[in-house]
């Protein structure tokens, strides 16, 4: 079940990455984004569609 979580985790932290990314909202490389907890990015961009 663990793994099944971690995929999912995963899954979505790609999701909120390639998100900030394409749409041009940070100038952080992907490498500084996976530094972020998934609510972390999930606010910036809850914060940038404001």
């Amino acid at each position: 079940m663990s793994m099944h979580l971690r995929s999912a985790i995963e899954k979505l932290k790609d999701h909120y990455i390639h998100y900030l990314m394409e749409t041009g909202l940070t100038d952080a490389t992907e490498d500084d984004l996976r530094k972020f907890t998934i609510t972390e990015l999930k606010n910036l961009t809850d914060n940038y569609g404001k």
